[in-house]
């Protein structure tokens, strides 16, 4: 009897089982936000390091061309139609400074936006190079490969290669010897998410504090948004529509007050700010090829002078 007794197997009880399962259900549940961290940081870094090679390209290509890419080119002084030029991004005018001399050589730069001939399947091809791992959300059109980076334009748009109000526009030639306040002062590019929503009405154009933004129209107001196929970073390649490959300092990083205004084809004040998927801001690359972070808090007369590469102001810490 003892015996047997001895060789009595013991159990784990009721309880104990559901201990040992409420300590390994609070150890996941406290390691999970620590994996989702790592993994965003990694993808933050990604982020960032596509943007210094932009950067790089950017620099590249002007040292080639003795000035920075166009935001894009729209023949409107030759007399000529003024759609018989491309409008193709200054993404697309990189392309051979981010290892894709390929694909640029296969464009045809001549032929207008609305016809798409060759060009339509190649600019369907999407390059890990301009697209941020943090943003997972939806392709916005699916005639278009999105970008996650777009250009700087200030705060206003409008045509003409005499501008100097921000780094890129249309038509745009900017040098770096004019770049008065300083390449380490002035920003080039920045982020946005490839779905961001924007008001499909156009805004008026009006003054505050000697800034020119857009008035958006109450349809903006009460929250109503586009969210049809020609969203924000849409297109690395055709620089038809501002939200393709603008955004604008009129309003700080990831704004919440207003919808963007945007949705014509030559909105001089549409207010597309700069967004991302990083918590509390936006990379940005700056005139001298350093990337900073720059939140979502930062001074909104601090970040509209960043997008002005002559307005005297030449910044500290921020």
């Amino acid at each position: 009897m003892k015996k047997m007794l001895l060789n009595k197997k013991r159990g784990f009880t009721l309880i104990e089982l559901l201990v040992v399962i409420a300590i390994i259900a609070i150890l996941i549940a406290l390691l999970l936000p620590a994996v989702q961290q790592a993994r965003e940081a990694a993808r933050r870094s990604t982020c960032k390091n596509n943007l210094k090679q932009i950067g790089l390209a950017l620099h590249n290509y002007h040292d080639n061309f003795k000035m920075f890419p166009p935001g894009a080119i729209r023949d409107t002084y030759s007399g000529l139609d003024s759609w018989s030029t491309s409008q193709i991004t200054w993404i697309g005018r990189i392309l051979p400074f981010l290892d894709q001399a390929p694909l640029y050589n296969k464009i045809n730069f001549e032929l207008a936006p609305g016809n798409g001939g060759s060009n339509a399947a190649l600019r369907k091809t999407k390059l890990p190079s301009v697209r941020c791992p943090s943003d997972s959300s939806r392709q916005p059109n699916s005639g278009y490969a999105p970008t996650n980076y777009l250009a700087c334009r200030g705060t206003e748009g409008g045509a003409g290669n005499d501008r100097f109000d921000s780094m890129f526009s249309l038509n745009s030639r900017m040098r770096i010897r004019d770049v008065d306040d300083g390449t380490s002062n002035t920003m080039m590019v920045s982020e946005t998410f490839a779905n961001a929503p924007f008001c499909s009405d156009q805004p008026s154009n009006s003054t505050v504090n000697g800034w020119r933004v857009g008035t958006c129209p109450a349809s903006c107001q009460s929250g109503s948004a586009y969210t049809g196929g020609n969203q924000q970073g849409y297109s690395w390649f055709y620089g038809t529509h501002y939200e393709s490959h603008y955004y604008g300092t009129v309003y700080n990083p990831n704004n919440k007050n207003m919808p963007d205004c945007g949705g014509g084809s030559s909105t001089t004040a549409a207010l597309l700010a700069a967004r991302s998927k990083h918590t509390g801001g936006v990379h940005v690359l700056l005139a001298d090829g350093a990337v900073r972070f720059a939140s979502d808090n930062i001074d909104n007369q601090t970040w509209r002078f960043l997008g002005h590469p002559q307005d005297s102001n030449v910044l500290g810490e921020w």
